[in-house]
């Protein structure tokens, strides 16, 4: 049996533990005081760190590093202080944001970027690439060569919707020329109708449907923006191989479709790729049909004047007038007129008072050189026509007259002022 220990003993180890559960924690927190007097005797004056988090926005919809700084008194950095030689070593300290500067900062935070050094001038940009510049030699080969270059301004006339008439169009072929005849995707016997009207001296374009504003049908084998672009441009390929003489295409209706670049580019990709050009319509305001041509180096024209958007002759005569105002300020101008009878009479009596007044009819081709060779030649004659006409035999040609006699009426104001129910025709 063992032996137990005596009373005195007992009472002892009792009072020393107790003793020892009270020193311990004495002992520990005189040490911490201590390390703490040391810290705060040698570093006086540090801040305490403000701590930042990288989050997401704040209440006031800014971001959470943003708002933190403006949240800061930017108050002016304290005087510099002399610390003994045993100071610890610490981290930078910003004292104008009063941040501790992270040992590496994220290169996309709002803290990184105002605490980063001030970044080098950005460089000068490249210049742009020059727009691609497709192939002509579709059109040209196919183009007409006016009979004779005289001195002054260019006129285009394009005579639309041809093809599913063809008492129409043999009135409007029978026209002195050369005009430009667009003959519809689906006019039967197109191929034969594009031959004629190239004998009779006229040039030929392709008239493509195109989906238009509202619910008015474009006609067989049209393009919408809602198809692809392989199917678009295989209509467009279709439609080109039924008319093997034209030189391009412009576009019937389409007051919806040249409005979408995206729908309009596979059917320019087509035209570059067969080397033809591209007469815009214009049948809207917001057309994207130059600016794709543009960047796909397309030769294009754009129409300026609609003849007969007013079937009537004297609205006809007023159109003709104010496109020959356009020829005479810019040295061309394209206009669009139908084999309506109207049309087709004025046209007739208009064409061979021309020259006359200085003014020369060509075929669209014609503008699209003068203008693929000096785009920029506003208020003068186009250099092509001056060129030729220095080389061509000695005819003087006619003089512009000063006189106040006109063959053609002054237009109305709001002729002249083109509204929209005068620029764009009812699709």
């Amino acid at each position: 049996m063992a032996r137990r220990p005596p009373p005195a003993a007992r009472g002892f180890a009792r009072d020393f533990g107790i003793a020892a559960l009270f020193a311990i924690p004495l002992i520990a927190a005189s040490a911490g005081a201590y390390v703490y007097w040391q810290a705060t005797t040698l570093v006086p004056d540090a801040p305490e760190p403000v701590t930042v988090a990288l989050a997401g926005p704040s209440e006031t919809g800014e971001a959470e590093p943003v708002a933190a700084l403006r949240s800061v008194a930017l108050a002016p950095a304290p005087a510099p202080t002399s610390a003994p030689a045993t100071a610890p070593v610490r981290d930078t300290v910003v004292p104008f944001f009063e941040i501790v500067r992270a040992a590496a900062p994220a290169a996309t935070s709002p803290v990184a970027a105002a605490l980063a050094p001030a970044a080098p001038a950005p460089a000068a940009p490249a210049p742009a690439a020059a727009a691609p510049r497709a192939s002509d030699a579709g059109w040209e080969a196919r183009a007409v060569r006016p009979p004779q270059i005289r001195a002054g301004a260019w006129i285009a006339i394009v005579l639309d919707d041809l093809g599913t008439d063809p008492a129409r169009a043999t009135r409007a072929m029978a026209l002195p020329g050369p005009l430009t005849l667009s003959f519809l995707s689906y006019a039967p016997d197109l191929a034969e109708q594009g031959r004629q009207g190239r004998a009779a001296g006229h040039e030929i374009l392709l008239h493509l449907p195109m989906e238009p504003e509202g619910r008015d049908n474009p006609g067989p084998g049209a393009l919408f923006v809602r198809m692809s672009a392989d199917d678009i441009r295989a209509r467009t390929a279709n439609a080109l191989d039924r008319l093997p003489n034209a030189v391009g295409l412009n576009n019937h209706m389409g007051s919806r479709f040249t409005r979408d670049p995206n729908a309009l580019a596979p059917v320019l990709q087509e035209i570059a790729a067969r080397g033809l050009l591209f007469v815009d319509s214009r049948t809207t305001g917001s057309s994207a049909g130059s600016a794709v041509a543009q960047a796909l180096g397309v030769a294009h024209a754009v129409r300026d004047v609609f003849l007969d958007n007013e079937i009537e002759a004297g609205a006809v005569r007023k159109q003709l007038a104010e496109l020959e105002r356009v020829a005479n300020r810019r040295g061309t101008a394209v206009a669009i007129g139908h084999p309506h009878d109207a049309t087709l009479e004025a046209l007739a009596a208009w064409i061979p008072t021309m020259n006359a007044r200085g003014l020369q009819l060509v075929p669209v081709s014609a503008v699209v050189r003068q203008q693929r060779q000096a785009p920029a030649s506003p208020n003068l004659a186009p250099i092509a026509l001056r060129e030729a006409a220095a080389q061509t035999p000695p005819s003087p040609p006619p003089t512009r007259a000063a006189t106040t006699t006109r063959a053609l009426p002054e237009p109305a104001a709001a002729a002249t002022g083109e509204p929209p129910w005068k620029r764009y025709p009812t699709e």
